[in-house]
């Protein structure tokens, strides 16, 4: 059959466009065949069978690579089509619950946003809170931010008249947590419109003192408590020049920008603001009317570096260059609402992380102090892609705060942001050797977006709330209009507060969220606004404070009973006080976890500027899981100077004097 078969083969070469029916009668038969015959017959029919099976055989083989689970890179196991979010199959949370015992801790205590119906824009934004030890009794005490009317017609009435309330800690040990009210002098805790409060030694006397951010001007109040369980203030504002602009301040905090080792004050502002523009840009929705809403109608603002000379503050504004532009228009676009201190680049320098309202976000990067004595700032946000999200925009940034959540070299940065967007995470990696940073929103793949994405989040936190040695993230959320469910369903005004928890560093996502009923009162809806840590019982987990805008602000007591160890590091630097904040802490200790025991070395800065109008406990503190001891510890100082430690207390707070 070779040879006919061969001669088939020309003929076709040589009449390619021949019909079928001349193929078949050209075509020859073999030496077996002959015409008629039931064999052949036979034979084609099979022939037929064969062929239709190995048409079959192929289109299914194709239709199969074409719906081949596509590999995940850097993963041996396939993923299924279509795409599971990346929570799907995984451990659910245990969740942490914290308790409410605001009533018994505060009393009928209550924030006042000073509203009276105009819905003037600072009315919404509120609600400050400072967990700080005022009277240096080892207990810390709380300071609430309050508001009062904006128009002189509606104060008129002379209920609520705003300032500070300073509550001090009168906890006994092991008993619950109470606290009793401070009565202030009018001067100090009235008649002012205040927004938050940042916490820090400004004279190096060893009391902490307070700087009240308002709209108006921004008081100094000098801690003169005498240690004996009293606490009391001077207002040294005129004294040390704090500057009469009259701006709308939000966010303050204290760092020592300069590096010589006193406390520098950084403070950020949201719009140029005043009664008569908030009702010229008349901010309006369809079946409300007038509503408190985004800021895109006002003019933005700079931040303010007021470096601190030893007896008073002097406006570093313009020379640090912290006074950013919009490098179009030369004017400033700050809309700045969320602040936080951390060396971004690992150069041994503080930098600042700044949360913009519907503008870029600010990444200053400190460029170090000029032969005049002043420190400069240069914004690398956009170059490092930091200042916009996924999407390239810019959105509606409210509270921040970062950490370092893997327990290695990538600084990570959560933002919480509007509704109906979800929040942020920036993920860093640093370019070794370089000191180069490059930021991507890893918020989705993480976990950490979907479920925040309906939220209008304002308090933001790294916490260790399950002391495992990882640290995880929590919100607080609210929306700022109070009838916002009749236009828009599918918003709420108070909101439920969320807890992320940290799966471990080799886990994919590495956040996932608590079911509301593990949470306990932190899922209670509030109007959510500061928020803030402090280990407020002293026994050895975080506890929480949430201001609720309008209400009774919630002392949240963590019940976590896991059994985990931890320890905490607070730093004395003396009359230098600007060593200790903003200097980092770590530790290395062999840690259990998901995939076995590992040496895990972790990181904090001790900052209390940090959320959304908050301050935090001043200390370092790490969660152990099950290890009992700690192999190292290494403090590194604002100016670099590094302490170490071989071996501390477990399950204790130990004060370390700086070098």
């Amino acid at each position: 059959m070779t040879q006919p078969t061969q001669d088939f083969r020309n003929e076709r070469d040589r009449h390619p466009a021949k019909s079928p029916s001349s193929d078949v009668r050209d075509n020859k038969l073999g030496a077996d065949e002959t015409p008629g015959d039931d064999r052949l017959v036979a034979r084609g029919f099979w022939r037929s069978v064969i062929v239709m099976f190995l048409l079959a055989l192929i289109t299914f083989a194709i239709v199969q690579w074409r719906t081949k689970p596509a590999a995940i890179p850097g993963s041996a196991n396939n993923a299924g089509s279509p795409i599971a979010p990346p929570s799907a199959g995984v451990t659910p949370s245990a969740g942490v619950v914290f308790d409410d015992v605001s009533q018994q801790a505060l009393g009928a205590f209550a924030h006042t946003s000073g509203a009276r119906g105009a819905k003037l824009l600072p009315e919404c934004l509120s609600g400050g809170v400072a967990i700080v030890d005022l009277d240096g009794d080892g207990k810390l005490d709380l300071v609430f931010a309050q508001g009062q009317p904006l128009e002189p017609a509606a104060a008129a009435d002379g209920a609520n008249r705003g300032g500070i309330q300073v509550f001090r800690n009168i906890t006994i040990q092991q008993g619950a947590i109470r606290f009793e009210a401070i009565e202030l002098p009018d001067p100090l805790a009235r008649a002012m419109y205040a927004n938050a409060i940042a916490v820090g030694d400004i004279n190096g006397d060893g009391r902490t003192d307070l700087f009240v951010t308002t709209v108006g001007r921004n008081r100094l109040l000098l801690n003169q408590s005498s240690g004996e369980g009293s606490i009391a203030f001077v207002d040294a504002s005129d004294a040390w020049n704090v500057p009469r602009d009259d701006q709308w301040s939000t966010s303050a905090g204290m760092f020592d920008a300069d590096s010589d080792g006193d406390l520098d004050v950084v403070v950020t502002h949201y719009v140029q603001w005043s009664p008569t523009i908030d009702r010229a840009v008349d901010y309006r929705l369809d079946g409300i009317g007038r509503a408190y809403g985004p800021p895109s109608g006002f003019e933005g603002t700079s931040l303010s570096l007021l470096l601190n000379d030893g007896v008073t503050l002097r406006d570093a504004t313009l020379a640090s260059g912290v006074a950013i532009t919009n490098p179009v228009t030369g004017a400033p676009y700050g809309k700045t609402l969320g602040l936080a201190f951390v060396d971004a680049d690992r150069d041994g320098r503080t930098d600042i992380l700044v949360a913009n309202d519907r503008t870029p976000k600010f990444l200053l990067r400190n460029m170090g102090v000029s032969d005049s004595g002043v420190p400069h700032f240069a914004d690398i946000a956009t170059e490092v892609g930091f200042a916009y999200d996924r999407d390239g925009s810019a959105t509606g940034a409210m509270g921040i705060d970062f950490a370092w959540p893997r327990n290695n070299a990538e600084l990570a940065v959560a933002v919480g942001n509007f509704a109906n967007e979800p929040s942020s995470l920036y993920i860093a990696h640093p370019s070794a050797g370089r000191g180069e940073l490059t930021f991507s929103d890893e918020a989705l793949g993480q976990g950490f977006g979907a479920p925040t994405r309906r939220f209008l989040t304002f308090g933001m936190l790294f916490l260790d709330v399950d002391l495992d040695g990882d640290e995880d993230l929590l919100q607080a959320n609210g929306h700022l209009e109070p009838e916002i469910a009749r236009i828009q369903p599918s918003q709420t005004y108070a909101q439920r507060g969320q807890l992320f928890e940290n799966r471990g560093a080799e886990s994919v996502p590495l956040f996932v969220e608590a079911a509301p009923e593990l949470t306990g009162a932190l899922a209670t809806p509030a109007v959510g606004r500061a928020l803030a840590w402090g280990d407020l019982d002293r026994d050895g987990d975080p506890d929480l404070v949430l201001t609720d805008l309008g209400s009774a602000p919630r002392v949240l007591v963590n019940q976590q009973t896991r059994g985990n160890h931890w320890i905490a590091i607070a730093l004395n630097s003396g009359n230098k006080p600007g060593r200790a904040l903003s200097a980092e802490v770590e530790i290395d200790a062999v840690i259990g976890g998901v995939f076995g025991e590992r040496k895990v070395t972790q990181r904090r800065t001790i900052s209390p500027t940090r959320s959304y109008l908050s301050q935090c406990e001043a200390v370092a503190h790490f969660g152990l899981g099950q290890a009992t001891r700690v192999d190292e510890v290494r403090v590194r100082s604002s100016d670099g100077v590094v302490t170490t430690l071989n071996s501390v207390r477990i399950d204790a707070l130990t004060t370390i004097n700086l070098e």
